[in-house]
Order: structure tokens, then sequence, then C-alpha cells
């Protein structure tokens, strides 16, 4: 098995039963958007089973030496990054995101905006469907705050904005939260 189709297989194992908040999907599909929008941007193999592997450490009992083992530490570490910790309040785990992306390598940053704008392609399709009762699934229900933390990556993400993926990720941004 190649290494993307591993990450699949586990990530799908982990998540499993997992659903995606609002849609009642199964969670995987997230990971997998992810990914696949990171191989529109890449075809490097490790940040492609990164990005299946993003919420891991996040949302399930895997650990880092877990994954490490599994995987390897470029990919654990990648994966680490990607993980926020929990016991912080919402907005200090989002400020951290928008504070520390505009210092991380093309490669972080590649992995971040394929999980932020699968996110962001949920919430507009959603947003379309349900307007602003959207907001009351989240833990943060303030859309004020959503687009403080969306539109506040945008400068994070300026060292890779002529991917199309980017482009998508401000547009989808703006009709959602407005201009920055």
């Amino acid at each position: 098995m190649n290494l993307i189709t591993q990450a699949t297989v586990f990530a799908a194992s982990a998540h499993d039963r997992q659903i995606r908040k609002g849609s009642g999907l199964p969670y995987i599909l997230h990971p997998m958007e992810a990914a696949a929008i990171v191989a529109t941007m890449t075809d490097d193999q490790i940040l492609i089973a990164a990005a299946l592997l993003h919420d891991i450490l996040e949302d399930t009992p895997i650990t880092y030496d877990e994954l490490a083992v599994r995987f390897g530490s470029q990919i654990a570490d990648i994966v680490q990054i990607e993980t926020e910790d929990k016991s912080k309040s919402w907005a200090e785990r989002k400020g951290h995101t928008i504070e520390t992306l505009p210092g991380q390598p093309v490669h972080i940053k590649i992995v971040m905006l394929g999980d932020k704008l699968s996110n962001l392609r949920s919430t507009y399709n959603d947003y379309l469907r349900i307007g602003d009762r959207l907001w009351e699934r989240f833990r943060m229900k303030d859309k004020n705050m959503q687009g403080w933390y969306y539109l506040g990556m945008l400068k994070g993400f300026q060292s890779i904005d002529h991917f199309p993926a980017y482009q998508e990720y401000l547009t989808l941004a703006r009709r959602i939260f407005g201009e920055p």
C-alpha cells in the first residue's frame, strides 16, 4: 500500500462513526477533501498524507507517538502543528493560529489551506442553505468572531496566494464575512 492509501485507511478507521457538524455526513469526508485540495497544490505524498491525518491528534485518541511510529516524524510533526490545544479557549486557539501562520513554512501553509478551505466550502454551502442559523451549530456562535478567524488567516496565506485554492478561500471568506 502506498503512503496516501495507508493514511486514508488509517484516518477512516480513526474517524469511524464521527459525523461532520450539521450535515450528518461521515467526518472522513473532510480530511479526504482537505487532501484533495492539497493535491491541487503539490504532488508531495507526505503533505497529502498529512492532510488526510490532520485531525487525528485533535479529534481521536491517537497520540503523536503512535502517529510518528506509523507514518514517521515528518508527518506527525505537520499534524502536530495543525493540532489545536483544546485546553485553551476558542479565541486563544484561533488567535494562536492567526499569529503563527505567517511564520510557518510553505508546506505547513499548504496543508492548513487544504483544511481551512474544506471548512469554508462546507460553511458557505450551509450558509447559502440556512443563513445565519448556521452559526448556532458552532462552539463560537458569533459570525463576527468566525469572520475574524477566517479573514485573519489571509495574511498568513499570502505567500501561497498563487494557488487557485487560495483564491477560492479568499472568495468564499469574503462572500460569507465581507471584506477584510
